[in-house]
């Protein structure tokens, strides 16, 4: 590249050094994945990674405008690509990065959240494109009002577009202006001791808790990829970009790709909430199942 995208001689490095890894054709990431899925060959899985680790770079960047280092949303990124290849089925003949983007992405959407501490505000699907839509939406919102674009007017039309309240609108724009102060900063101002260090731990989790949660969210992810691998194409879709997806896909933005009618969609999207609750039966409400 031409020149670093940080301040960062150990990330400038890194860069330099993944320019070297060239590119797979599609016959050649389908042998690789056909190796690690039949034989668990780790170097296949390895060169895998390698070969797309300059892709990662190319997405993270998309997210640079949220004020966070590049090589943190790079490292959060390639975890999201080691699982793609771990999820990957070679059986569907997609492009390998063709479905490892969702991964990345998920991966990096989920730190810059998580960075941007959504305490009170949550990270369901509208709270999330409220938060990667808003500094968009409110610049051309506020282009079109012109001399009319007061606060509150821009509030109202945002508050509008996102189907929201105004004080949402109003708390959700003040996140974006100011990230949340660094726990790491010392607590007084002749002391060592960090805001982090002063807060009480409600959550300690032990060896057993630990392991426990680990195996329900590895069994979790097991149930909703047998249901997925039992589904076409077309649902398939619905499920990732609605019921997996933390920025997820309106209605109306589904059925436009799909060519199908909002309604046909929302039936669709019913009808996947169906199998997934008989999938994870023990995750179901107990007057649900009465």
């Amino acid at each position: 590249m031409a020149r670093p995208l940080e301040d960062d001689a150990g990330f400038s490095t890194y860069l330099a050094a993944i320019q070297h890894f060239q590119p797979l054709d599609r016959e050649e990431e389908l042998k690789l994945a056909r190796r690690w899925l039949t034989r668990n060959d780790r170097e296949a899985a390895d060169t895998l990674v390698r070969a797309n680790l300059r892709f990662v770079v190319k997405i993270a960047m998309q997210y640079r405008g949220y004020g966070l280092r590049v090589s943190d949303l790079v490292e959060e990124g390639n975890i999201g690509l080691c699982e793609a290849v771990r999820r990957f089925d070679p059986s569907r003949n997609l492009r390998f990065m063709t479905y490892a983007a969702y991964w990345i992405r998920a991966f990096i959407l989920a730190h810059v959240l998580k960075q941007w501490s959504m305490v009170g505000v949550g990270t369901g699907p509208l709270q999330s494109k409220l938060f990667f839509r808003m500094a968009r939406e409110r610049a051309r919102i506020t282009s079109a009002l012109g001399p009319d674009g007061t606060p509150t007017a821009v509030e109202e039309h945002l508050a509008k577009t996102f189907n929201t309240s105004k004080e949402r609108i109003r708390d959700m724009t003040g996140r974006l202006e100011a990230k949340d102060a660094s726990l790491d900063v010392a607590a007084w101002r002749d002391g060592s001791a960090t805001a982090l260090e002063l807060l009480a731990d409600d959550h300690n989790e032990g060896q057993e808790d630990r392991f426990e949660r680990m195996q329900r969210e590895s069994m979790v992810r097991d149930r909703v990829d047998g249901v997925a691998r039992g589904l076409s194409s077309r649902e398939r879709y619905i499920l990732t970009r609605r019921l997996l997806c933390e920025d997820a896909d309106t209605l109306a933005e589904i059925g436009k790709h799909l060519n199908l009618s909002r309604e046909r969609v929302r039936q669709i999207e019913d009808r996947l909430k169906t199998k997934l609750r008989r999938a994870l039966p023990e995750f179901e409400p107990q007057q649900m199942r009465a």
